[in-house]
């Protein structure tokens, strides 16, 4: 159990907690917009802890392919504490090979990602054609109603949130989008500074998650700590941090 004041002390953000402590700063304070920002937002993360004006040319690099400032840019996850925030995972340490979460603020890559997706999903069927002599509480019919795949379901559900909460993730795109793979291409160009760290890192995959403003993104990563917290006490979470958060 750590005491009180050394946890106060880590909100200072000079001096990253380890899992254990950062459970605690979870499960203690009520305001987990604070430790989103001075955790996961900002600061150096672990894996440029050695090299930090690498991580000042990563987030310089990012800015240039999206044509936005690099204080835009930030890595969180487990690349940014050196273990997972996930309640899904929570802890488990970043190893040699895992994912990099990018966060990239922009209005405008929001809107044109969000349309392109939402253009996707109206191909998805069953279409309003199949469907409109089934609606309705009085229709007879009973044979041939129209299925939605539980896939295709979660994706629009999936959708829909992230819409809501002002953020959007490119790996929801079809992996034929030619917009999903340039931002893929775009992201994954800045790999070999990770091989440059020492140690090496070698990355699996850098995923990007855009969202629309700083306020949408510390509102997702707080919301994380949340659902973390309820995890702890055995609660069930509703979550999709797994495909976000690493």
């Amino acid at each position: 159990m750590t005491d009180q004041a050394d946890l106060l002390s880590l909100l200072g953000g000079d001096q990253t907690p380890n899992k254990d402590q950062f459970k605690e700063l979870i499960e203690k304070l009520d305001n987990h917009r604070i430790l989103a920002k001075v955790f996961l937002l900002e600061g150096t993360p672990y894996v440029f802890e050695n090299s930090p004006m690498k991580y000042v040319i990563f987030r310089e690099q990012v800015a240039d392919k999206f044509e936005i400032g690099s204080q835009d840019v930030c890595i969180v996850g487990s690349a940014k504490l050196g273990f997972s925030p996930s309640p899904h995972k929570y802890g488990t340490p970043f190893a040699e090979r895992s994912d990099v979460d990018v966060v990239i603020v922009s209005d405008e890559l929001f809107d044109s990602g969000s349309r392109e997706l939402f253009r996707e999903l109206n191909y998805i069927g069953p279409q309003m054609n199949e469907i409109r002599d089934h609606l309705g509480e009085k229709s007879s019919k009973q044979d041939g109603k129209p299925v939605v795949r539980l896939d295709d379901w979660r994706l629009v559900k999936e959708s829909i949130r992230n819409f809501h909460f002002q953020n959007f993730n490119p790996g929801l795109l079809s992996n034929l989008s030619p917009f999903r793979q340039k931002i893929f291409d775009d992201i994954s160009s800045t790999s070999g500074l990770f091989l440059a760290l020492e140690p090496q890192i070698f990355v699996s995959k850098i995923r990007a998650r855009v969202f629309r403003t700083w306020r949408a993104a510390e509102d997702y990563y707080s919301n994380t700590l949340r659902e973390a917290k309820r995890a702890f006490a055995g609660h069930p979470v509703d979550d999709d941090s797994d495909d976000g958060v690493e």
